[in-house]
């Protein structure tokens, strides 16, 4: 053997560590367990205290009144007619209460449906030159070598919103007219500002008729888009660009609309079927399914399923679809909307600046219904939440009252006929008494012995029968059971 390997058997074997020995480190807490305990146990007491907390509100809701209806035959024994105006306006509290939900619902729907209103947008585009041949004086040299003295034209695009007097219901100064002197210290209403040329388009080229000038400087075609983020970048009220020219210039201004959600170009066959140029998504395929209902065009079998006719074949290209699919089948059919164009000759001329002016284009954009912010402002003011709460409590007392008045007309009626004839009215009162009490017992009433077996004790009644004997048997064994 390898002496080397004799030496290295005679060293003593290491000592191993057991797996389950335990290693050095933080020592867990001896009382976590009994905390995780005891935090558990805490929920557990809160969780129960607010189901019973829930439990005796929900029992508080049920025993509380809701019936304001005066009860029948009070009219005869109050004084006045009282409880006849009370109905009126029963009546016509009912009547106002009908209408208010139907327009309610009528305001919710139209709110859903996001209805946009069209608006004038007035759009002055004009331009100004410097450093043209006509500017120069004579006197002066006219050859540099500065960049600056070249011959050049800015042109801008600046549009607005027209107001007018019926445009904003939430600002108008009607209710001023009217108070007159009685409170002349009250500021006027202060309407807030109109939106921004830049909002209403998310894009914009020029297009130049001739591509090359005289300078050589390439007339490019210009183009502009909103940003991702519009609100930090800002919007403006006009949009200016600059070039090198000393010709008379035609261009073409292409604004692209920006309207949120987007609305589409139908095709030439969905528009005639639809009777729309121009519609949102959502509002196509409504329009189908109102056309298909309208023509009766669904399966009986299968509702989903629809058979079209000549109309549908132009559009779709088949003889039956379902329509779930139709949204994905409508696609081919909507086309951008074709931009806004605004054609203008760019006048450098001398003629024509001793008196420029601007070219104006009224252009209708799509703005938001001026009723949509009194809605939000109406169902959104405290002061509108305050006054249904106090109506509610109201009719909460109400249905105290009218409760109060159905115990006292009991009672009326109660001493009423005790007071005509004292003998019989006891004598069926107690028979009423005894009625209601042998029914809560289980007695037998007028022939019915259903209840006398219970009644009766001893060896030969029920409860000494075999099947109460292996009820009871069978009740101490479990409760033995449970017990160990």
């Amino acid at each position: 053997m390898n002496p080397q390997m004799q030496n290295y058997r005679q060293y003593a074997q290491a000592q191993g560590r057991s797996p389950a020995a335990r290693r050095p480190g933080q020592i867990p807490p001896v009382q976590h367990a009994a905390q995780q305990a005891q935090a558990q146990m805490m929920q557990q007491q809160a969780q129960q205290r607010n189901a019973a907390i829930e439990h005796q509100l929900a029992q508080r809701r049920v025993r509380k009144p809701t019936d304001r209806n005066m009860p029948d035959g009070l009219e005869e024994i109050v004084i006045g007619d009282g409880v006849e105006q009370y109905k009126k306006l029963r009546e016509a509290e009912k009547q106002l209460d009908h209408l208010m939900a139907r327009k309610k619902l009528e305001i919710h729907d139209n709110f859903n449906k996001n209805v946009k209103r069209q608006k004038t947008m007035r759009i002055w585009i004009s331009n100004t030159v410097s450093s043209q041949p006509w500017q120069l004086n004579p006197d002066e040299e006219g050859f540099t070598f500065d960049s600056n003295g070249e011959p050049s034209y800015r042109v801008k695009i600046q549009g607005r919103l027209l107001e007018y007097d019926d445009d904003d219901i939430l600002y108008s100064d009607d209710e001023d007219e009217e108070m007159g002197g009685q409170d002349q210290t009250k500021e006027k209403k202060i309407r807030p500002p109109s939106k921004k040329f830049t909002q209403f388009f998310k894009g914009m080229t020029v297009e130049f008729e001739n591509p090359k000038d005289s300078l050589g400087d390439n007339n490019q075609m210009i183009t502009w888009k909103k940003g991702q983020n519009s609100a930090q970048s800002g919007e403006h009220d006009s949009i200016e660009f600059e070039r090198r020219s000393d010709e008379n210039v035609n261009i073409t201004i292409c604004l692209t609309r920006d309207e949120q959600p987007e609305r589409f170009r139908l095709s030439k066959a969905l528009a005639e079927t639809l009777d729309m140029e121009e519609a949102e998504r959502a509002e196509v395929v409504m329009g189908i399914w109102d056309y298909v209902r309208a023509m009766g065009l669904q399966e009986d079998e299968e509702r989903r399923s629809i058979q079209c006719d000549d109309s549908l074949k132009r559009i779709f290209d088949t003889d039956t679809f379902f329509f779930p699919q139709a949204a994905e089948r409508l696609v081919p059919h909507l086309h951008p909307l074709p931009p806004v164009r605004l054609p203008y000759t760019i006048r450098v001329d001398e003629e024509f600046h001793k008196n420029p002016e601007p070219t104006v284009y009224d252009v209708q954009v799509a703005v938001e219904d001026p009723l949509r912010p009194l809605i939000f402002k109406l169902t959104q003011n405290p002061e509108h939440q305050n006054t249904l709460r106090s109506i509610a409590k109201l009719d909460d007392e109400l249905a105290i009252v009218v409760q109060a008045l159905h115990h006292h007309k009991a009672r009326h009626q109660f001493f009423t006929s005790m007071a005509k004839d004292p003998q019989k009215f006891i004598e069926r009162w107690l028979s009423s008494q005894k009625k209601d009490l042998s029914v809560l017992l289980a007695e037998q009433e007028r022939g019915d012995v259903a209840g006398m077996e219970f009644s009766k004790g001893g060896e030969d009644s029920v409860w000494g029968g075999q099947v109460v004997r292996e009820a009871v048997r069978y009740r101490l064994a479990r409760a033995e059971t449970s017990g160990r």
